[in-house]
């Protein structure tokens, strides 16, 4: 599947109306991810969609490659003038 399957994941959720924001944060390297989730969503898909989401924003900022743009392994920025994207 994705993301790493022994990182914890810590979870944060708040409903607003009939929907659920929802934080992810990593364990393992600190990274945090947020979206909206419908309010009866199971807690099982939730975590499914943070583990997820985590791994797709961690392979965005390290590169297929595992390494940026020219190799250095830092955050990538979409004009060229560096950044991260969020």
């Amino acid at each position: 599947m994705s993301g790493e399957p022994d990182d914890e994941i810590l979870i944060e959720m708040a409903r607003i109306g009939g929907a659920m924001e929802v934080r992810a944060i990593s364990g393992m390297d600190g990274l945090e991810v947020s979206f909206t989730a419908p309010a009866n969503a199971a807690h099982a898909d939730i975590k499914r969609l943070a583990r997820q989401k985590l791994a797709y924003v961690r392979r965005k900022l390290l590169g297929d490659d595992g390494g940026g743009p020219g190799g250095d392994g830092g955050p990538r920025g979409g004009d060229g003038r560096g950044g991260i994207i969020a």
